[in-house]
């Protein structure tokens, strides 16, 4: 298999295990016998086989699924499709038996004890309590392997109050395994931890509430692990821990049910098998049961009691506050200046409002994180893309805005971290929505292209590159824009991946290096427009009849066809498409033999011109001539084949050629408009790549390029949004034609011309 290199010598060690080439033999023979029985019943058939069990017999499944997982990663096997997605999940969630969903109003304890605790031991429960945890618990449901128990936990009447999570704890903790005698006896560790626990998770459902409600729930919960664990693991608890975001949670319901404070920790999370520094230090709380720790595990009886007073005299100061963190993101945003165009001579109270805009923007996106490092750092590529920084990749915005240190955490940002992109996704179209939709909106379908230098990026290729006008190393995306007399902008994209992209030959790059996943399978830009649109017009959030797209989309039938029946396009072609005239008495031969749409500008009298206004630009208004004639696409002169030739003669002198299937009947100055409409995904493309850094990436993995995308869309939509909100003229964001046959603005200030370069704003700020 790829990836395998020699694997009749070749051993590995995952999650503690050796692994020889016998045993990757047997793991493959399990996952071709029962890969129809899912990831689990393959897990249990191999620890079976080993006889891998924990201290107290039970077998080790979920360590032996890490494994598996971990030689899949390697390319030395293919498991099974998982059943349970991780990560933050939307949907409606299912309610464990004996709940009806309704939630209680609040009262007082006393309305809900006696409590009553369900263990979760089914396959059932496990994944109702995952949707519940994925649906309300901020970082979402947790993939958990090894020693694990879950409850669900009603009120006396029976309805859900909330669900709790342990797991084995943390294996090094420097503040925990200094207070219980560890730090410099590794051999103890071990023992140690099969006595420890970590509260993993602790969830209680909105409208669920009561003082000391959660304090009286931690409470309880204890006494039910202590018995549960022991007859699951056969070990007693000695102590319990967990970890309390203090940027969210004040940690007074810890303090409440007497659970101690001991420390902070470093920052870091632990994924795929290295520890990764997130830079959100947690505050560390422990609940000691046994007290006589240090004297067990040192085998002596003079080491001092774990009691609180002793808990509270080591725990160490100088620990990280996260207002420290809330102070800095704080200072830079009020240093900040963002790059608005000049003529709108905004004052400095209102920029001090666009600081207070941006904030408020980005927390409508916050949905899209687990956790608020990943939300913060969105705020700040944000910034950046909207900042005066010349160049708006990652390492020159944490520099500009942050500092060096910033750097790793912002990359991981794009690259690495949970984000819940379709919730994003949406998010932003019901916001451009809200600003933009009417019913002279306008799709515009377009292809833009990103030269690249190396051979590493997703995508990359030899192919046509328009920024360049000539075959090149670069990368193409497919992106939708949406105009109105309202505005325009991008609504979606979606890179384009060359067919010699799905060979053997990049099946490393594309799956390993570049993160493709794996159902992404090789489609034509056009076929990619059409699920981008398809995906958009699901929704029904912008209403408009029209549809645009250059040449390389408007010369593909296939394309057009697929387009839904009740919408008209104005698609350009080549001036060497043929076609047919409908009606042309004085030039039979172009109805029987066809011509070149080039060569109908040359025959004398056939087309009847008419100049419209296209712009207003800085020297007066822009005039365009135009002619429209009947034709037929195809020589059998079919009624599904005729369509309307518009030709656009721009005052540069170049032509341009369009096809319709818009009725005959149709009135020129709607024409006229709709072609002025293939302007503005030009602008976003212009403006994107000169000013928010659109092609400034410098990203190699599929997620990030598609991130990085997403929020230049979103900065576009803040600075139309800022444009509204100060009624400043539209300028650059109004759709031409938008209200006349010719190219007027949608009002009477609109008309005077905003210039489209986006500049620093002076020094008044």
């Amino acid at each position: 298999m790829n990836g395998a290199g020699s694997e009749t010598t070749k051993t590995w060690v995952i999650r503690g295990r050796k692994l020889t080439a016998c045993d990757l033999a047997i793991a493959r023979r399990l996952v071709g016998e029962f890969s129809q029985a899912g990831r689990f019943r393959i897990a249990w058939e191999l620890a079976q086989h080993w006889q891998w069990r924990s201290d107290s017999g039970r077998l080790k499944q979920r360590a032996a699924l890490a494994i598996l997982v971990g030689l899949e990663k390697r390319g030395y096997l293919t498991l099974p499709p998982a059943l349970i997605v991780h990560g933050p999940v939307r949907r409606p969630v299912c309610s464990p038996q004996g709940v009806d969903g309704t939630a209680p109003t609040a009262g007082v304890l006393s309305d809900y004890r006696p409590f009553c605790w369900q263990l979760v031991n089914s396959a059932d429960q496990r994944r109702q309590w995952r949707e519940l945890l994925a649906q309300h618990h901020y970082l979402g449901a947790p993939g958990l392997v090894g020693a694990q128990l879950k409850y669900f936990v009603y009120s006396r009447q029976g309805e859900l109050l909330g669900a709790v999570g342990w797991h084995s704890a943390v294996e090094r903790l420097d503040c925990r395994d200094r207070l219980v005698g560890l730090k410099e006896r590794a051999e103890l560790r071990a023992r140690f931890l099969a006595h420890a626990v970590n509260n993993v998770r602790f969830l209680i459902l909105p409208g669920m509430g009561a003082p000391h409600l959660a304090s009286a729930l931690l409470g309880e919960g204890l006494q039910h692990l202590q018995k549960d664990w022991l007859w699951h693991y056969g070990a007693a608890v000695w102590l319990a821990e967990s970890f309390v975001d203090r940027t969210r949670f004040s940690g007074a319901s810890y303090r409440a049910a007497n659970w101690v404070a001991i420390g902070w920790t470093r920052g870091y999370a632990k994924a795929q098998g290295q520890f990764i520094y997130h830079g959100q230090p947690k505050e560390i709380y422990v609940y000691v049961i046994e007290k006589r720790i240090r004297q067990i595990l040192l085998e002596d009886p003079a080491q001092g009691l774990l009691t609180r007073e002793f808990l509270l005299a080591q725990r160490p100061t100088g620990n990280p506050q996260p207002q420290a963190r809330r102070k800095q993101m704080s200072e830079a945003l009020q240093s900040w200046t963002p790059k608005l165009p000049p003529q709108w001579e905004l004052s400095a109270e209102d920029l001090e409002h666009v600081r207070q805009d941006l904030n408020e923007f980005t927390a409508q996106f916050e949905g899209t994180f687990r956790r608020i490092e990943p939300s913060e750092l969105c705020h700040l590529y944000l910034q950046g893309l909207l900042s005066d920084t010349e160049r708006k990749n990652v390492e020159a915005i944490a520099l500009d805005l942050e500092g060096p240190e910033r750097v790793r955490n912002l990359q991981r940002f794009i690259t690495e971290y949970e984000w819940d992109e379709p919730w994003m996704r949406e998010q932003h179209w019901k916001l451009c929505a809200q600003t933009l939709a009417d019913e002279q909106g306008v799709w515009s379908i377009d292809a833009s292209e990103f030269p690249k230098k190396g051979e590493h990026s997703v995508g990359v290729a030899p192919q046509y590159c328009g920024a360049l006008g000539k075959t090149a190393n670069c990368q193409s995306g497919v992106f939708i824009c949406y105009s109105s007399p309202k505005g325009h902008t991008l609504l979606d994209a979606r890179l384009y991946l060359p067919q010699c992209w799905f060979s053997d030959d990049y099946q490393e790059r594309r799956e390993k290096k570049c993160r493709v996943p794996k159902e992404i399978s090789f489609q034509t830009k056009p076929e990619l427009a059409l699920q981008l649109c398809a995906q958009i017009w699901k929704g029904k959030l912008f209403p408009g009849q029209w549809v645009t797209c250059d040449a390389s989309f408007g010369n593909n039938e296939g394309f057009l066809a697929q387009l839904p029946k009740e919408m008209f396009y104005l698609a350009e072609i080549p001036c060497t498409r043929k076609v047919w005239l409908k009606e042309a008495p004085q030039y039979s031969k172009l109805e029987t033999e066809g011509c070149t749409v080039e060569q109908l500008v040359e025959e004398k009298d056939l087309l009847h011109w008419q100049s419209r206004k296209i712009a207003e630009g800085e020297k007066g208004p822009i005039v365009a001539g135009f002619a429209r004639v009947r034709v037929y696409v195809s020589k059998e002169r079919t009624a599904e084949s005729e369509r309307t030739l518009l030709l656009r003669n721009d005052p540069d002198g170049q032509i341009k050629y369009a096809l319709s299937n818009a009725p005959e009947n149709m009135a020129m100055s709607e024409l006229v408009r709709i072609s002025a409409a293939r302007w503005p995904i030009e602008r976003c493309f212009q403006e994107g790549k000169s000013e928010l850094g659109l092609d400034h990436y410098e990203h190699r993995s599929w997620p990030a390029w598609h991130r990085h995308m997403r929020l230049v869309f979103l900065a576009r939509l803040f600075l139309l949004g800022l444009r509204l909100k100060y009624k400043k003229s539209p300028g650059a964001d109004a759709t031409p034609g938008s209200r006349t046959a010719g190219v007027e603005s949608a009002s009477p200030e609109g008309r005077a011309h905003l210039r489209s370069d986006f500049r620093s704003l002076s020094s008044a700020t």
